[in-house]
């Protein structure tokens, strides 16, 4: 099973439960997993995160970090329609979707 990651778990997790430098084996249990294949986020998640100005944009900054952690694959339409259907708001306008970001907020895919 693969679980893709909202940019809200990094940071909650960097911010509030384990910060980088403080349990730095959190962020070694997750990159173990990235590793693995079986704990992703999408790009655009990484373009959120990376925009931040602390640790945890540093560490999504690292190649190693970066190509173990961000999902390679395309988006296809199909798989975008479910997600929509199932998970998201069919009809934001363009100022919900810019106070939302570009990232999946608490849509579930199986996968």
């Amino acid at each position: 099973m693969l679980y893709l990651l909202d940019g809200n778990v990094l940071i909650d997790a960097n911010r509030d439960y384990y910060p980088i430098e403080r349990v730095p084996e959190f962020w070694q249990w997750l990159l173990h997993y990235a590793r693995s294949g079986r704990v992703k986020i999408p790009a655009e998640i990484h373009d959120e995160v990376k925009r931040g100005n602390d640790d945890l944009a540093q560490w999504v900054k690292e190649r190693e970090i970066k190509d173990a952690l961000v999902l390679d694959a395309e988006a296809h339409p199909a798989d975008v329609r479910r997600a929509i259907r199932r998970g998201y708001a069919p009809n934001l306008t363009d100022t919900e979707i810019d106070k939302l970001g570009r990232g999946p907020h608490g849509a579930t895919i199986d996968v």
